[in-house]
């Protein structure tokens, strides 16, 4: 089993090779057959295959949540997201709080005059946010247009002067979009 997935492997870095314009390929790692098992031991369920991890250098570590909707339900979905990244029930894992920065709509899910009908969306970045889990930011310049105060939203929340000078810094600084 462990030929086939290094041979699929090797087939489809080669074949990515090609696509991408290279003529010679000098040299293909050999594959150590010591550790193998039969192939009716496989077939018979008595070994399973490995699975190749990717190098972790490929892996993010951190990461920030790309808020596209500004909805209460996107809000939730990136949230219950966050959570499990953070768990390592997702494909992605991090021991870093995941960023959040808010610009839009969803701002105004979390003003206190909102609280009753966002309550259960509030309480769980208010959960995330105590368990380190994720890190809210709001963009001041949004809610200064608008009137609102950092005062009437939760003491969780933290402004920033601008939600895309943040989102650039985060980016310079190694988080992903998720």
């Amino acid at each position: 089993m462990r030929i086939v997935l290094t041979a699929l492997l090797v087939s489809c870095s080669l074949s990515s090779l090609a696509n991408e314009g290279l003529q010679e390929i000098t040299s293909v790692p050999a594959i150590d057959d010591s550790a193998v098992a039969p192939v009716e031991a496989v077939q018979e369920g008595e070994v399973t295959a490995e699975v190749i991890p990717a190098s972790t250098e490929d892996i993010p570590a951190l990461f920030q949540a790309r808020i596209q909707e500004h909805s209460a339900d996107e809000m939730l979905a990136l949230l219950q997201r966050a959570e499990k990244i953070a768990s390592g029930q997702d494909v992605y894992r991090t021991r870093e709080p995941v960023m959040l920065v808010l610009s839009g709509d969803e701002i105004e899910l979390f003003k206190r005059d909102n609280y009753r009908d966002n309550k259960a969306l509030v309480d769980l970045a208010a959960r995330l946010d105590a368990f380190n889990i994720i890190d809210v930011k709001v963009c001041r310049h949004w809610t200064g247009q608008r009137g609102i105060e950092l005062t009437d939203l939760p003491p969780f929340i933290e402004g920033v002067s601008s939600a895309d000078q943040e989102s650039k810094r985060l980016e310079s600084a190694g988080y992903a979009y998720f």
